[in-house]
């Protein structure tokens, strides 16, 4: 591919992603060893996009890049390519550049229409350049949301649950109080990470089995609805274990194990619920 000009410039910007993996890659990686679910998001995302472009790559032959798209993109390139180096001081213009360099070899190899026929990979990709999805939604819901308010929710309503169970749990702003011990319903205990990766897989198998726009919604927002839902006897599990079972039950619980194994949980409940309400909407459509 390197023989031609084209190969050349797409060599390069394949370079600066090169450069860039370590640092999206030691960023992703740590924290989802620590149980995250954004990586989760991320490869659903890569994903989908991946067998879009693969489903339909007899149409992607087809696209031919113009001269005036093949220059853009090739200044997209070295734009990239050039700043890049000086740019190695946070993530996000790292991101940034490379997700220049993306556009700009898409554009000098199928050109600007590549994104109008494209538009959904195109867009599940970008988003994967910034490997920090949670602190976008973090941003977003802070911009909307009155301060700490689904954390304080969560604590009110675990303490609740806890207290019909027999434990003698208090309630203070965010705090979950027993007599012998305390645990923070912190940002990463809220469950809105976890409810913004299942709600996305619900819009990604909305889009795989060519659901409705209205179903695809309902799927997103049971999706959401569900994961809250689990999040609460998380929460009362991992107070417990710090509470009563001493430090190592609580990170195995808070950790990478025991946050995958109620994404698992999760995920398994509501592939059921989204195949049968699938199978639901089949049935009315034959009918």
């Amino acid at each position: 591919m390197a023989k031609d000009a084209h190969g050349r410039f797409v060599l390069l910007g394949l370079t600066v992603g090169l450069f860039y993996l370590p640092a999206w890659l030691g960023y992703l990686v740590p924290r989802a060893l620590k149980g995250k679910v954004g990586w989760f998001l991320v490869l659903c995302m890569l994903g989908l996009a991946g067998a879009e472009l693969w489903s339909r790559r007899a149409v992607l032959k087809e696209l031919k890049a113009s001269d005036e798209d093949r220059l853009l993109g090739y200044l997209l390139i070295i734009a990239g390519a050039a700043l890049f180096p000086f740019c190695r001081f946070a993530l996000w213009p790292q991101a940034f550049l490379w997700m220049l360099i993306l556009a700009g070899i898409a554009c000098s190899t199928w050109g600007a229409s590549f994104f109008r026929q494209f538009m959904l990979p195109s867009f599940f990709i970008g988003l994967t350049t910034y490997p920090r999805i949670g602190f976008i939604s973090r941003f977003i819901w802070d911009f909307i949301a009155p301060y700490q308010f689904l954390e304080i929710k969560m604590a009110q309503i675990t303490t609740a649950v806890m207290r019909i169970f027999g434990f003698s749990a208090v309630q203070n702003g965010v705090n979950i109080i027993f007599p012998e011990g305390a645990v923070e319903v912190g940002w990463g205990c809220n469950g809105l990470d976890m409810a913004l990766s299942v709600a996305a897989t619900g819009l990604f198998m909305g889009i795989l089995y060519k659901q409705k726009p209205v179903q695809m919604v309902i799927l997103i927002i049971i999706a959401a609805f569900i994961s809250l839902l689990f999040n609460i006897p998380r929460l009362m599990l991992v107070t417990i274990a710090h509470v009563y079972w001493g430090p190592w039950w609580f990170n195995f619980w808070h950790g990478f194990w025991g946050g995958q194994i109620f994404v698992g949980i999760l995920l398994t409940v509501y592939y059921y619920v989204m195949m049968a309400m699938i199978e639901q909407s089949k049935e009315k459509s034959k009918a």
